[in-house]
């Protein structure tokens, strides 16, 4: 799980762990919500073999590096930058997260030959009006033009405002 310690990659990772996986790879760039998650899983399957890397996804050879180590059959990708606001200040840190760290993590599945692949985008990417969503879309994009190619089945599904994660409107407008 790519983004393991952010509000949609830490409830993805509680509920793997939940159905007993051989190993759970929990990857995180910040290290706090990296150790949080990871103490979470520890505590709720203590006999669940977890890896907790802190890693940078764009990292494409480092990621690489990673998946070579531990050839995941099923990817998680839910690391991206999800603020609107915050983007259109940093188009340039939502073109790396959202577009080039998910090319990095689809393209690091494919070369493994992971079963699957799922990116976890955003209802932001329909119509884009946004840095954030148009990097979302593109992600999407490429991640299409990729299953076509690979033996990795490429999928990806779309959440909206997400009650109660991080940045969420309800917490916003409260």
């Amino acid at each position: 799980v790519t983004g393991a310690g952010g509000s949609i990659g830490s409830e993805l990772s509680r509920m793997l762990a939940r159905c007993g996986p051989s190993e759970l790879v929990l990857i995180d760039l910040s290290e706090n919500a990296l150790f949080e998650i990871d103490r979470q899983i520890a505590q709720l399957a203590p006999n669940l073999t977890r890896h907790a890397l802190l890693h940078d996804v764009v990292d494409a050879v480092g990621t690489q590096d990673y998946f070579r180590q531990f050839e995941p059959q099923i990817i998680f990708h839910a690391a991206a930058h999800k603020h609107v606001p915050m983007m259109e200040d940093h188009p340039e840190a939502a073109i790396d997260n959202n577009l080039f760290g998910t090319k990095s993590v689809a393209d690091a599945s494919a070369a493994v030959g992971a079963d699957r692949f799922v990116l976890i985008s955003s209802d932001k990417a329909v119509n884009p009006s946004s840095m954030m969503g148009a990097t979302k879309r593109l992600a999407e994009l490429y991640v299409q033009w990729l299953g076509g190619l690979s033996t990795t089945k490429f999928s990806m599904v779309r959440f909206g405002n997400v009650l109660a994660s991080a940045g969420s409107v309800l917490n916003i407008w409260s």
